[in-house]
Parts: C-alpha cells; sequence; structure tokens
C-alpha cells in the first residue's frame, strides 16, 4: 500500500534560520519525486497583507526565505526560482508584496510575478468538470517544480479550512478566480489542481489564523511547520490537528474522491517533533466563525434562500459580516435594522430596506420594500460588497482605507491594463 509521508515539525519563531533547519530535518522524512530543478515556483497564501488591518492570515516572508534556501540547498540545477501570486479582494498583488515584507527577497536572486500585471498563458484541463480552460502566470504554467507555501488558517468559505488544496485558487486569472466559486467552489478547487498540483508543500503555522475574515482575522501562537508531497494528504493532518474532520471538509473529500491522494489516516504517515496535545489544547476553545450565515448575530435580519453557496453569496456575505467584528466590532451596534436577502427566497418579504446580495436573490419576485439595495454578481466580489455597504448605508469596512483605496480603484486598474498590454496576442 502505498503512503503518504506528513512532517509536523516544531518551530516557535519567525527567523528564517530557524525555519530553514527545520526544513532540513523535515526532508529526511518526506522526500520530493526528485529534487528542485529548473524552472521552480514558490506560491505563498498573500491573499490579503496589511499592517493594519490584515496581519495575521497571509504567509510570513520568513518562511518563503527558509524555503528559498533550502531549494537553493538541495536543488539540481535550478535555473531559476520564481513566487507568483494573484491577490485577493480587487488589489494589486504588488501591494501584497509590498506590505507582507516580500520585496526583501529579492536579494536572494527570486522574481516575483504578478497574475494581473505579468505575461500569462492558457492551459488546457484533462479532467476537469467545470474548467476545461485555465489561465495562469506563465511561470506557473511552464514551471518544473511547484511548491505551495500555504497559511495555516480558518475559511468559513471553504467549511472552515483552508491549506494546500484551496491555495491553487490564487493561480488562477481574477475572471475566472469567481468562475464557480459558489456551491460547486470544492469542484473549482480540484479542477484547478490538474493545473498546479504542488510537488512540496510546506505550512506556515507558526501562527494560526482563525474564527473571521479570512484576510482579516486575528492569529494565536501555534508554533508549527507542516511538510508534505500531497496536497490531501496535507490538508487531511492540517484539519485534524486544528480539531476538524477532512471527511466533512468538501474539497478535501472531492480531491480524496478523484484520485489525488490517500482515502484514510492508514495511507499516511506523520513524523516530527510537534507535539499534538500542544495542537488539542490551542484549539478546543477556539470559534472558527463557520456556521450559517442567517445565524450572525446583527441588526439585520438575515433570510438566506437557496442555493445554499458555502463558497459563493452566503460565505461572502458571511466572510464581510466577521471582517466587521474582526477589526470594527463596535460598528455592528450601529447597523441600521434592515432585511438581507441572500439566495433565492420564495417566503413573503417586507421592510423599509431590503438588500439582495447575489443574483439569486435578485430573482425573489415576493419582496415589499421602500428601498431595494441590489449587490448583483455570481457571486459578488468581497471588493463589490465592501463599497455598495459603505456607499449605500455607510458602513466603512475595515478595508476602507486611504492606502487601500487608492490601491485598488487606481493602481490596480492600472496593472491590469499593464497586464492587457504584455499579454495582448501572446497567450497560448
Amino acid at each position: 500500500m502505498k503512503t503518504y509521508p506528513v512532517y509536523l515539525g516544531a518551530c516557535d519563531t519567525y527567523d528564517s534560520a530557524a525555519i530553514h533547519s527545520v526544513l532540513k530535518t523535515a526532508l529526511d522524512h518526506v522526500t520530493p519525486a526528485r529534487p528542485p530543478y529548473g524552472k521552480v515556483v514558490i506560491k505563498p497564501n498573500l491573499v490579503m497583507a496589511h499592517p493594519r488591518v490584515a496581519t495575521d492570515g497571509f504567509t510570513r516572508p520568513e518562511v518563503v526565505e527558509g524555503v528559498i534556501r533550502l531549494v537553493r540547498e538541495t536543488g539540481n540545477d535550478v535555473e531559476r526560482i520564481d513566487i507568483s501570486e494573484a491577490s485577493g479582494l480587487g488589489i494589486t498583488t504588488g501591494g501584497g508584496y509590498r506590505w507582507a515584507g516580500y520585496r526583501r527577497l529579492k536579494k536572494l536572486g527570486v522574481r516575483m510575478r504578478a497574475m494581473e500585471e505579468h505575461p500569462q498563458k492558457v492551459v488546457t484541463l484533462e479532467k476537469g468538470r467545470l474548467h476545461k480552460h485555465l489561465t495562469l502566470t506563465a511561470a506557473m504554467a511552464d514551471r518544473d517544480f511547484l511548491i505551495f507555501v500555504p497559511k495555516l488558517k480558518t475559511n468559513v468559505l471553504a467549511h472552515a479550512y483552508t491549506g494546500a488544496l484551496k491555495l491553487n485558487i490564487g493561480t488562477v486569472d481574477s475572471r475566472e478566480r469567481m468562475l464557480f466559486h459558489d456551491y460547486r467552489l470544492p469542484q473549482k478547487i480540484v479542477d484547478i489542481l490538474e493545473a498546479a498540483n504542488p510537488d512540496l508543500i510546506v505550512t506556515d503555522g507558526i501562527r494560526f489564523s482563525y474564527g473571521g475574515n479570512q484576510m482579516t482575522q486575528g492569529g494565536v501562537d501555534f508554533g508549527l511547520i507542516a511538510v508534505s508531497t500531497n496536497a490531501v494528504a496535507h490538508d487531511m493532518v492540517c484539519a485534524r490537528l486544528i480539531g476538524l474532520d477532512p471527511f466533512k471538509i468538501e474539497h478535501i473529500k472531492e480531491a480524496m474522491d478523484r484520485g489525488y491522494g490517500p482515502t484514510s489516516f492508514s495511507e499516511i504517515e506523520v513524523a516530527g517533533d510537534y507535539p499534538r496535545e500542544r495542537a488539542a489544547a490551542i484549539v478546543k476553545d477556539l470559534d472558527f466563525g463557520f456556521y450559517p450565515v442567517d445565524r450572525f448575530p446583527s441588526n439585520f435580519r438575515i433570510v438566506s434562500g437557496t442555493p445554499y453557496c458555502t463558497g459563493g453569496c452566503q460565505g461572502i456575505l458571511l466572510d464581510w459580516l466577521h471582517m466587521i467584528r474582526d477589526r470594527k466590532p463596535k460598528l455592528l451596534k450601529r447597523f441600521p435594522r434592515l432585511t438581507v436577502l441572500v439566495g433565492k427566497v420564495t417566503e413573503n418579504i417586507e421592510d423599509r430596506i431590503v438588500v439582495l446580495i447575489g443574483d439569486c436573490a435578485r430573482a425573489s419576485t415576493t419582496v415589499s420594500c421602500r428601498r431595494k439595495i441590489v449587490i448583483a454578481g455570481c457571486p459578488p466580489t468581497h471588493k463589490r460588497i465592501v463599497w455598495d455597504m459603505m456607499v449605500n448605508l455607510l458602513l466603512l469596512a475595515p478595508l476602507v482605507r486611504p492606502s487601500l483605496i487608492i490601491d485598488g480603484f487606481v493602481a490596480y486598474p492600472l496593472k491590469k491594463i499593464k497586464g492587457w498590454l504584455v499579454n495582448s496576442g501572446k497567450r497560448t
């Protein structure tokens, strides 16, 4: 029977030398099919980084530095190393690199690739159930060796867990990122795995980010570096480590069913010096915030219809509500009393103000109100919800800051134009 090794290493400090030492030990237990070679791509989690409002939900540069040093030390004929990412929320990836402190990594001879402004390639999928083609950075598409460096954290859009498998959402173009980002998100994640299946995974669990919005939630010291060569085995072990059942996390189960890794823990060999009882003590009283959106306590009356899209409208609304609670909890008490519909609702709705989140809610025909606010999309982006809630209801989310507004509404469109010019007529 084939076995899948996962190494859990103890590391309590964001010191690149200490991280590098853990990784060297890990490779005694976890061996890639071949050493890093040729064109190496490192994919971290930089969905959002900001020194004031998004401090814990991204992969720290010290962990990436440890990985780079490991590649330089153990690689065979490494031609180049690229860091490839696509930030979330409609902000620039370059801004994420800057706010996360990644620019200092350039001294190690790596290139920073940003999805929205650098060369791209279209790849064809043979096994995709939703996607038949995907657009990746050219660096990602042409790679020889892929290293995922996820952040150990929770995510209410992904059944309370995000890790190696869901990290691949950040490998695709923004237009494709939100396509099928609804109740079909688990299938989408596994479709992308065909184009971006890591050869090595190194997870930043030195701090564990949990319990709110995937970008703005806080964290707790956890002291872990997790290493594996299989994304499914990695996520099964890490999910269980934080007290979740991996067989109830739909994207993990989907990947199992499609043959991307083990289907039981009997196929996984766990090694390392990280004490499991430490993880159990840390997570036992933590609230991961994963529950139906209509249970979120606020002045809003939230009516959830069909379908229930954990990765779509319901999940993104829940994510926005957690964003407020994470960084502006007093604002929740100042929410106006109104009704929010998410999903198609068939019951009669009457209120002074009704907010419709997403295209399914727009199909609700039994709504009687004085003012109707429509936030369109299938699903709406985080950026759209943040903006429309601000404009229509004067609810300023924590991300409504001058630096992020300039980055998202001035710099990002300019970077997209640059990317269009770079890729005009060149995608293959």
